[in-house]
């Protein structure tokens, strides 16, 4: 499965894999125009790795140029990767708990 989008009211849901075999269609990067703050939903996320973080940091990076963006229903594989990573501060969490 590849990986998909969806504009609803402003939240952005992303569904599918984030992997380094479905990220390398061009059209994985074309992100959705938006025109207010955005909130992420990542709960239809399947899979992640390195390159999914990337390319999540990526649509992050994007989004943030002009608008105030949030992350929810993020995966804990997800999280494990950030940490790992040493790039969990750069994920916008909605109702963040980190110390």
């Amino acid at each position: 499965m590849s990986v998909s989008f969806s504009l609803e009211n402003d939240t952005l849901i992303v569904a599918g894999k984030l992997d380094r075999f479905t990220l390398g269609a061009p059209t994985c990067y074309r992100f959705p125009v938006t025109t207010g703050d955005i909130t992420l939903d990542l709960s239809q996320v399947e899979n992640t790795d390195t390159a999914g973080l990337a390319w999540l940091l990526k649509l992050i990076a994007h989004y943030q140029l002009k608008h105030q963006i949030s992350i929810i229903n993020q995966p804990q594989q997800l999280l494990a990767l950030a940490s790992i990573s040493n790039v969990l501060e750069l994920l916008p969490l909605k109702n963040d708990t980190r110390s």
